[in-house]
């Protein structure tokens, strides 16, 4: 049987409205063109049209994913997807993600199964991404829950 977790109610929240200040931040530079050749009507509806339309656009990725099962892990990053065996596993420690620190999962070896594109699948490579699956925005409550469950069920020496 396998157990399917995707990040908290929370953690979306935050990274839509960290997405949302930054998609109008970016609309402003713009805006205030529009608003030295037009007017500010069309400036305004601009950035309302901007803000919302992109941010109805980031609704609609794939959301991300950590599948667990008695094999091990599977995580899908939208872009990418990451599978791995319990035995792979090397340790949980703080990663480094352009979003920031984070706990993670470290594996012992790249476990890229899937990306997007030629370019995703360089850059993840490139980067290490293939070898950590971030447990925050899974696991807010770190370590109990179910993912906790299943690594000191498969995997205790990796727990404290």
């Amino acid at each position: 049987m396998s157990t399917v977790l995707t990040p908290s109610t929370r953690s979306q929240r935050d990274r839509l409205v960290r997405l949302g200040v930054m998609i109008f931040l970016a609309s402003l530079p713009i805006a205030a063109i529009l608003l030295a050749l037009v007017n500010w009507q069309v400036a305004l509806g601009f950035v309302v049209v901007w803000t919302v339309g992109l941010l109805f656009g980031v609704g609609q990725q794939r959301q991300t994913s950590l599948k667990i099962d008695g094999n091990g892990l599977q995580y899908e990053a939208g872009t990418f997807v990451l599978r791995t065996s319990w035995a792979d596993l090397d340790r949980i420690g703080e990663a480094t993600l352009p979003t920031g620190t984070t706990q993670a999962i470290v594996l012992k070896k790249g476990g890229l199964r899937w990306a997007h594109t030629a370019a995703t699948r360089a850059q993840v490579q490139q980067r290490g991404w293939d070898r950590i699956i971030p447990i925050d925005d899974f696991a807010p409550k770190w370590p109990q829950g179910k993912l906790a469950d299943a690594i000191r069920e498969h995997r205790p020496d990796l727990l404290p």
